[in-house]
């Protein structure tokens, strides 16, 4: 399903339970609420693990997990979700890892075709009331 790093990004050693700080609200996207599921793979094929998409943006995601998650902010990681009928692979990188709960993410690099899906979903979530 993966290739290693093919990302070929070098990555120095990450803190694995680094937790961002909550504050003020730096979203620049709506999230919406969703049921999906997500396959999540670290960058260097450290980690790999599943878990449910909570809620989704034009720019990124929250997966709920209980995997014990080795990764800190700023980690790249490919991912494959399935939510409301779309598939998509893209690129993201850790924003923020909640231990026991999941982890949030942010997209990188999303081409012009999964873009569309991705918007087509939003569009989607928002006309069912998020």
């Amino acid at each position: 399903m993966f290739n290693e790093n093919q990302f070929g990004v070098e990555r120095p050693g990450v803190e694995p339970e680094t937790v961002q700080p909550r504050g003020e609200e730096r979203r620049r996207h709506a999230r919406y609420a969703v049921d999906g599921d997500a396959d999540v793979l670290v960058a260097d094929s450290s980690q790999i693990f599943r878990g449910r998409i909570r809620d989704i943006s034009l720019s990124g995601c929250f997966i709920e997990t209980r995997a014990r998650l080795r990764m800190g902010v700023g980690t790249p990681v490919e991912m494959v979700f399935r939510a409301n009928g779309v598939m998509l692979r893209t690129a993201a990188t850790v924003r923020a890892v909640r231990m026991g709960a999941g982890a949030g993410f942010l997209f990188d690099g999303l081409n012009a075709r999964m873009q569309d899906e991705l918007e087509t979903l939003i569009e989607a979530l928002e006309g069912r009331g998020g």
